[in-house]
């Protein structure tokens, strides 16, 4: 998948957490698909195609939400950029890395998005840890169910690129 295909695949998921996801809370958590795939795809292909996938579905997230521009580009760079740092400790297991990549940096994306809506709207609504940490279990199940299939693109595209030498 190259920085292309993530821009289709952010838009699209995008457009589904704002539609569809928006609708659906577990335990008071929306679901945060833009930024469970901006990890998996991260620690899966890299960091340009995380790069990618952060500013144009954050950039959608901004448009289609009528928030601040820039404001959810801001957001999802910052927790593309940490899981690329932590990548190196996570990459043992690229399922398990992502599940525990999408459970931590949730609540930091959380908190910047909070920060950054008090910065840039009028005041919201206080977070508190329980709400932290229900939007962590919430989204590292959601990367439980995304990694396999991220993993599974990535498997399937080397697959065919493997050149047959004696042909």
């Amino acid at each position: 998948m190259g920085p292309a295909f993530a821009a289709v695949g952010a838009g699209v998921a995008a457009l589904l957490e704002l539609t569809i996801a928006s609708r659906y809370q577990i335990a008071g958590a929306h679901l945060q698909i833009s930024l469970v795939f901006a990890i998996a795809v991260t620690l899966v292909y890299g960091f340009e195609v995380g790069m990618a996938w952060a500013f144009v579905g954050g950039l959608t997230l901004d448009l289609l939400a009528m928030r601040p521009l820039g404001s959810s580009v801001f957001e999802l760079l910052v927790v593309v950029g940490l899981a690329t740092v932590a990548e190196p400790l996570l990459s043992r297991s690229r399922y398990v890395g992502c599940v525990i990549a999408a459970a931590v940096l949730t609540p930091v994306f959380l908190v910047i998005s909070d920060v950054t809506t008090a910065l840039l709207q009028p005041s919201a609504s206080p977070l508190h840890l329980t709400d932290l940490i229900i939007a962590a279990v919430v989204n590292a199940v959601v990367a439980a169910i995304a990694a396999p299939l991220i993993i599974g693109i990535k498997r399937r595209a080397e697959q065919r690129q493997r050149v047959l030498w004696w042909r």
